[in-house]
């Protein structure tokens, strides 16, 4: 059975994960974004020649869906489509000068909701936090590689 306090604490996660995504959601709307679409952005700043394959793995998401949000971006003037010089077969995928605009825009408002996030917290107390949830993501990994024993 589950403790009253550990419920109450994936409770206060869940609340703060809906209020985080809430709040960045809107700022991507007001620009025409979609919840997926600023890690591909990101990941593109960061790898200026990317296939969705490796933009899959990198995000660990399915290769459809990397490709419906690649789609809908390209068609917003996003993104491009550039040939590989090697192999002509492949297509990279390259930010545009819209796309790196909204990619530092996306950065920006993570940043702001990262910062309040944090408002009033010490440097201890944001390191504890952070050991705290890297304990806790080993926890639940070594359930998932005992093939759920629930």
């Amino acid at each position: 059975m589950m403790s009253e306090k550990i419920r109450k604490v994936r409770e206060a996660f869940h609340g703060y994960h809906c209020n985080h995504r809430s709040v960045v959601e809107s700022g991507f709307r007001e620009k025409g974004l979609y919840f997926g679409q600023p890690p591909i952005l990101k990941y593109l700043s960061e790898h200026k020649n990317a296939t969705q394959k490796e933009i899959a793995n990198s995000l660990h998401v399915s290769p459809p869906s990397v490709a419906n949000s690649v789609k809908r971006m390209e068609e917003s003037g996003l993104i491009v489509r550039v040939a590989d010089r090697k192999d002509a077969r492949c297509n990279n995928l390259q930010l545009t000068q819209k796309g790196k605009n909204l990619s530092e825009y996306a950065d920006k408002l993570f940043e702001v909701a990262d910062e309040t996030s944090f408002n009033g917290f010490s440097d201890e107390e944001i390191d504890l936090i952070l050991s705290f949830l890297e304990r806790m993501t080993e926890n639940i990994k070594s359930l998932g590689k005992e093939n759920n024993n629930v």
